[in-house]
C-alpha cells in the first residue's frame, strides 16, 4: 500500500513539474497557422519589398517559426524602441485570419545578428534565441519599390 502512495505521489509530482515549467504562449501561433493569407513586408536601408502569401504550407512554417522563439518583454523608455537603430533590418507581417475576426500584426526587428525583437499586441519582446525564418528569402526577390 505505502508504494502505491509513494508511486501516486510521484506521479503527481512528474505531472506538476512538466506542466509548471511550460513557457506560457505569447503569440497565439494556432489562430496564425489557422489565417487565409499573411502579407509580409521587408524593410532594409531603405527599401521595402512585399509579398502575400496564401500558401497553407508557408503559413505554417511562419507559425512554426514564431513558436520557436524565445522571447522575454522588455519595456523601452518613452519614444525609443527597437526600430529606431540604423542599419536595422525588419518584417512587419499582416495576418489575415479565416474566420475574418480579428487580423493580427506583428513585426520582427533585426538590429543584429544577437539583437532581435519582436513587437507583439502592442508589447516589446528580446528574442533569446534569433533565427531568420527561411521563408523569407522569396520575399526579398519579388515586388521591391521605394
Amino acid at each position: 500500500m505505502k508504494k502505491a502512495i509513494d508511486g501516486l505521489i510521484l506521479i503527481m509530482l512528474c505531472i506538476f513539474l512538466f506542466t509548471g515549467c511550460q513557457q506560457e504562449q505569447i503569440i497565439h501561433t494556432e489562430e496564425i497557422a489557422n489565417a487565409s493569407k499573411i502579407e509580409c513586408t521587408h524593410y532594409i536601408n531603405g527599401i521595402s519589398s512585399t509579398k502575400t502569401i496564401e500558401n497553407t504550407d508557408t503559413i505554417n512554417q511562419i507559425a512554426n517559426w514564431l513558436n520557436e522563439l524565445m522571447l522575454i518583454e522588455i519595456s523601452f523608455a518613452e519614444n525609443e524602441t527597437p526600430s529606431d537603430t540604423e542599419g536595422g533590418e525588419s518584417y512587419s507581417f499582416h495576418v489575415y485570419e479565416s474566420e475574418q475576426q480579428n487580423d493580427i500584426d506583428f513585426s520582427y526587428i533585426m538590429n543584429s545578428n544577437e539583437n532581435c525583437y519582436i513587437h507583439y499586441n502592442n508589447k516589446w519582446y528580446t528574442v533569446t534565441n534569433p533565427n531568420t525564418p527561411v521563408f523569407i528569402n522569396d520575399i526579398n526577390t519579388e515586388n521591391q519599390y521605394h
